[in-house]
């Protein structure tokens, strides 16, 4: 499955580098400011009551799953407060300038599904998204049986984003979302 996300991610590379686009950043934000950004949408009383998630502090890896993208990632773990283990793990890649490159939400187990998709909306919100093309994004993804696609384009944020789905590579169960962004209008 691992093969498919890059198969799928060099090809919207491509595809965009064909068109004479440039990958733009998911978000304007530094990782730590876009994190912050994130926690501030979380820890309000309105959405603990609501979805009570945690997302625990941002630590730096190497970026070996992309380093077309950018050679550093944060990675965060987040679940509910009542769960005994995460429920997955959201990745920020970043490129030279620390901005947030793209994206990753990884599920745990289809369990996770609510958490996983609340969370993402809560990015995608971080990184400037409308609500509305975040719902978008979320209920256009094509039915495919490997690998989901949605895209949108953002007037306010200025450029296009991809959102992909599918299942985790490194387990037989769970599932995965990831988010870039260009410069194209779809």
């Amino acid at each position: 499955m691992k093969k498919f996300w890059a198969i799928f991610f060099l090809i919207t590379v491509v595809n965009i580098s064909v068109a004479r686009a440039e990958i733009l950043p998911v978000s304007d934000f530094d990782v730590q400011k876009f994190v912050h950004s994130m926690a501030d949408l979380i820890y309000t009383e309105e959405f603990q009551e609501e979805r009570p998630l945690l997302l625990t502090n941002a630590a730096k890896i190497e970026n070996t799953e992309f380093p077309e993208i950018g050679k550093d990632a944060y990675i965060c773990q987040y679940g509910l407060k009542t769960a005994t283990e995460p429920e997955g793990e959201i990745v920020f890649f970043i490129d030279s300038e620390e901005k947030v490159s793209a994206l990753k939400v990884v599920g745990y187990s289809e369990q996770s599904g609510e958490s996983a998709t609340i969370l993402l909306v809560t990015a995608l919100r971080a990184a400037g998204l409308e609500l509305y093309n975040a719902e978008f994004l979320l209920t256009n993804l094509s039915d495919n049986e490997f690998l989901a696609s949605s895209v949108v384009w953002s007037d306010e944020m200025q450029r296009c984003f991809v959102l992909m789905a599918g299942a985790r590579a490194q387990a037989a169960e769970g599932f995965q979302f990831m988010l870039v962004a260009s410069d194209v209008q779809n």
